[in-house]
């Protein structure tokens, strides 16, 4: 059957009292949207209608709401009732499962909105919901209900749907949503009984508190309930046997819904509990709880709950015991939060009505009597060694210890009960509590101060509480015992430098004896200070007792980083700059570090020993103590550094030339071991170390010479002497001429002999594929370097003495040092073809060194001395560019009143150059030039320069 058979049912049949114009116009929309089968739009138009988010006056419905739903109501409802019959009537099978599935959750949709809109949940859930569960889709119906209950749209739905509701979401393993639902539910609607067996089967503990909380206004049963299943599982929670882990993690639900109810909150929303309620609720949990013995609930009627799982008899306060020992950490933390409270007051805060508990019970538990001492008192008598072990009577003793310091009007203990609480905390049964015992004890002890404190310092110590004994010795100002518990806290270790500074500062006022106290344990204890901070222990000592410096200083392991770091840190605190809250001190400069600190240097930052020297004072090292260091770590730029700033340059250089001589050494034997490595990585890395080493020495080199030239006024010998180049030796050289040739050989000789050895290694096929395949490189870097000290001899000698010496003198001693440098050449290679390359280096450098001279001094005279020598005889000849005026005849020479007469004097001599410029352009230009003069040309361009001085004598003028 089509839809259209229903639309004859649904628009036909009771449309008669209606206008035809009324129903040409909103009825005749909703026809014509079901004969086209668009049902779902249909309802979603007629609920529109309803709540008149439409346009009322176009289709024909009255402003007044009443009139408009009783109109539109009957009418919705039909079109509903037929759309769910004609859409569950059809066979499945002719529609795709997915369309009719978004089509049923379509018309759940608009079904829901249409009901909630016209408040008609009877029809909701009688007839939309028949339809869906008889279509077996009540899953689409469910899920839509879910978003209305939770934005508190539905806040009852009958006990049948509640019941699906539960079975749906369970099978979901989706609890956690069952009890949100249930919980924002009116209790008032709900059947307690079908929801009470309902959570229980399911584990749904919380919404089970809550429904019996809100309807019938019972505390104690939920609790109860909870206790069975303790006693189901068994007392222990942690007990590895229970086997029931469900059955627990429900039982634990008992300390948060105690937490919330003794705090006067709704469990589990949170929201607060009216104040009668909030007094009932906790009087009878507490009543209950602390109850002497096993007693009956409900008082009238009710069933008593032993705790004995057998016919045993109960023992005292048989329900606080059995929460205990299920778990007591959970009960004394749900405690501590319940003793903020103002309920425990007692008698100060007395409500109106006082709820007595469980009449006949052997102990009578009123409301004036729960009180926080009285809660304290008998959790001391329970909670008895010989029943709870120390790891449950730990969490006792926190709870007594932080609670006292809160409470202290209303909690009264005796010292002996303190005491033995203080010593419980200090025997801590494990470490996962130490931490919050020794809280606790810094709780008790702010409020209670034992007489023999002194006596529970070993406690202290062997608990290792740190805290309470810095606390404990500032307190006794036992200095030196702070400072010892300081380094022996090694959660805050960067304690025991504020502690140094608090002991050790002026304003401290510690007596002689302390303060010696206190620098005893500095020293005993320089090692422990170093490996926490070193550079915080060099800076803090310095500021505050620099006489100790040297003592651990000493103390620290000879050679160590650790000392390195110490003397960094005293002689160059710029590095790390973290000078907070320290005083000036005084200075450290004389006690004898610098040559240590250099040693040390030269260890382990090898680098920087050169810049560090060079800032010193002469005189500040003795060169006997630095210099062995220096060369047999390899820090040789330092060593010449150092002797250079001493005056003892000849030494410098022999000390570079040797050096030169060991890596040349290295790196011909690398070469030639290449082919016996493994490890081509290593071997490529261990070359270019070498190399860097070489081009680096050799800079230190060429620095060297060129101090050493600049300082030299003239040379040694008298220039009568060194007139005649040819017969002068190296014995006739000057001592900075002996540098240069000394350096320059040691380079030549090292780019040689490495280059001869990779050249062998080239030749020969068992070491052609080696350790160092790139051999070009090797030899392409020394010869940079060979091009390099070349090129700052040329350099050197042709302009450094230009002021100390006339210039015969430069190109004499450059002369020399190269005869000398080819006379060494030829004694150690009689064969002038090994100097080739070497050669042609040479004069690369020196080609290379004049290009760029010509190129510089092309240059800087053309944009440059050329102005300056124009200016200058400019102003020999009375120029002044400091003014407008002449400096000669005082006329003024440019602006205003300066007169034509000048202009045109600018003007004929611009034409005049100009005229000039044009001629010696034509005679450069040769033939062409010339026969275009002859034919007229030339004389033309002249003219043309003519008229482009009328041109600018009009541009001017204007």
């Amino acid at each position: 059957m089509s839809f259209r058979a229903y639309k004859g049912r649904l628009f036909l049949l009771g449309f008669n009292d209606i206008s035809i114009g009324t129903l040409s116009n909103w009825a005749d929309r909703l026809l014509a949207l079901t004969e086209d089968g668009d049902f779902i739009a249909a309802i979603r138009l007629a609920t529109s209608y309803y709540v008149g988010s439409a346009d009322k006056l176009t289709v024909g419905l009255p402003d007044d709401d009443d009139t408009r739903h009783d109109m539109v109501r009957e009418k919705l409802l039909e079109m509903m009732a037929a759309s769910l019959k004609y859409t569950f009537s059809r066979t499945p099978n002719s529609t795709s499962e997915d369309a009719r599935s978004s089509q049923l959750k379509q018309l759940a949709v608009e079904c829901f909105t249409a009901c909630i809109s016209m408040n008609e949940l009877d029809f909701l859930f009688d007839d939309v919901y028949e339809w869906y569960e008889e279509g077996s889709s009540e899953d689409v119906f469910l899920e839509t209900l879910e978003p209305h209950i939770v934005d508190d749209e539905i806040k009852a739905v009958p006990p049948a749907v509640l019941k699906d509701i539960v079975s749906h979401y369970t099978l979901q393993n989706r609890g956690s949503r069952i009890e949100e639902l249930i919980c924002r539910l009116d209790t008032r609607t709900i059947d307690i009984d079908q929801i009470s067996t309902l959570c229980k089967q399911h584990y749904l503990y919380d919404a089970l508190i809550y429904v019996w909380n809100q309807a019938l206004g019972d505390y104690v049963s939920p609790l109860i309930d909870l206790l069975s299943l303790v006693k189901t599982v068994g007392y222990d929670a942690d007990s590895p046997d229970t086997g029931a882990s469900g059955l627990v993690d429900s039982a634990m639900k008992m300390f948060p819904y105690l937490a919330y109810t003794l705090t006067g909150r709704v469990y589990p929303n949170g929201l607060e509990l009216p104040v009668s309620d909030a007094s009932k609720a906790k009087a009878e949990l507490y009543g209950f709880i602390f109850s002497g013995k096993a007693i009956p609930w409900p008082e009238v009627g009710g069933y008593v709950f032993h705790t004995q799982a057998d016919a045993s008899p109960e023992p005292s306060f048989p329900y606080l015991r059995m929460i205990l020992k299920f778990d007591t950490s959970s009960f004394m933390s749900m405690l501590n939060e319940a003793f903020e409270d103002s309920f425990l007051n007692g008698s100060q805060d007395q409500q109106s009505d006082d709820y007595s508990a469980f009449g006949e019970s052997d102990r009578q538990v009123s409301r004036s009597s729960l009180t926080r001492q009285y809660i304290v008192s008998i959790l001391l008598e329970v909670m008895s060694p010989k029943e709870f072990g120390p790891q449950d009577a730990i969490y006792l003793d926190m709870f007594v210890a932080r609670n006292l310091p809160k409470f202290p009007q209303f909690i009264l203990l005796s010292g002996s009960s303190l005491h033995r609480v203080l010593e419980g905390l200090c025997k801590y049964p494990s470490d996962e509590v130490a931490d919050d015992c020794q809280l606790s004890v810094e709780y008790l002890l702010s409020i209670y101060h034992p007489s023999d404190l002194q006596s529970l310092v070993p406690l202290f110590a062997q608990a290792g509480f740190h805290r309470v004994l810095k606390s404990v010795y500032k307190g006794e100002k036992q200095y030196a015992k702070l400072l010892e518990a300081c380094l022996d806290d090694k959660d805050d270790r960067g304690a025991v430098f504020d502690c140094v500074g608090d002991c050790l500062r002026p304003s401290a006022g510690l007596t002689a004896k302390q303060t010696r106290e206190v620098q005893a344990v500095i020293v005993s204890h320089s090692r422990d200070l170093a490996d926490i901070d070193t550079a915080r222990t060099a800076r803090i000592l310095k500021a505050y007792a620099p006489g100790l410096l040297r003592q651990v200083l000493d103390a620290l392991d000879d050679g160590s980083q650790a000392q390195y770091i110490f003397l960094r840190t005293l002689l160059e605190p710029g590095l790390h700059q973290e000078q907070r809250d320290l005083q000036p001190s005084p200075d450290i400069s004389d006690m004898g570090f610098t040559e240590r600190y250099v040693r040390l240097m030269c260890m382990y930052d090898p680098s920087r020993v050169a810049g560090y020297v060079s800032f010193l004072k002469s005189g500040d090292l003795k060169l006997d103590k630095v210099l062995p260091a220096m060369e047999s770590l390899g820090v040789v730029d330092a060593a010449v550094v150092l002797m250079a700033r001493e005056g003892l340059v000849r030494d410098a250089m022999d000390r570079l030339v040797k050096h030169l001589g060991t890596l040349e050494l290295a790196l011909t034997g690398l070469i030639s071991a290449a082919s016996e490595s493994p490890d081509v990585a290593n071997t490529e890395e261990a070359a270019e170390d070498l190399l860097d080493a070489v081009q680096k020495y050799c800079k230190v080199g060429i620095w060297l010479c060129k101090g050493q030239t600049g300082a030299t006024a003239a040379s040694s010998r008298p220039a009568a002497h060194r007139k005649n180049t040819t017969w002068i030796t190296e014995d006739d050289l000057a001592p900075h001429e002996l540098l240069w040739l000394d350096l320059v050989d040691t380079v030549v000789r090292v780019a040689k002999q490495v280059s001869a050895a990779a050249a062998y290694a080239l030749e020969h096929p068992s070491t052609e594929h080696a350790g160092i395949a790139n051999t070009d490189r090797m030899t392409a870097s020394l010869r940079s370097d060979v091009q390099q000290a070349f090129t700052a001899l040329l350099a050197s000698t042709s302009s450094s003495g230009a002021r100390l010496k006339p210039p015969s003198n430069q190109t004499h001693s450059f002369l020399l040092i190269l005869r000398a440098f080819l006379t060494r050449a030829s004694q150690s290679s009689p064969s002038l073809s090994d100097l080739r390359a070497v050669i042609a280096d040479i004069f690369s450098a020196y080609t290379f060194e004049d290009s760029l001279r010509s190129l510089a001094n092309a240059l800087l005279n053309k944009d440059l001395f050329a102005h300056v020598a124009d200016a200058r005889t400019l102003r020999d000849r009375g120029w002044r560019p400091r003014g407008m005026a002449c400096g000669l005849c005082e006329r003024r020479i440019c602006g205003p009143g300066a007169g034509a007469g000048v202009w045109d004097a600018w003007e004929r001599k611009e034409l005049h150059d100009a005229e000039a410029r044009a001629l010696r352009r034509i005679e450069r230009g040769g033939g062409e030039e010339a026969r275009r003069l002859e034919r007229g040309k030339g004389k033309a361009s002249v003219v043309g320069l003519g008229k482009m001085g009328e041109g600018m004598r009009f541009i001017g003028r204007v």
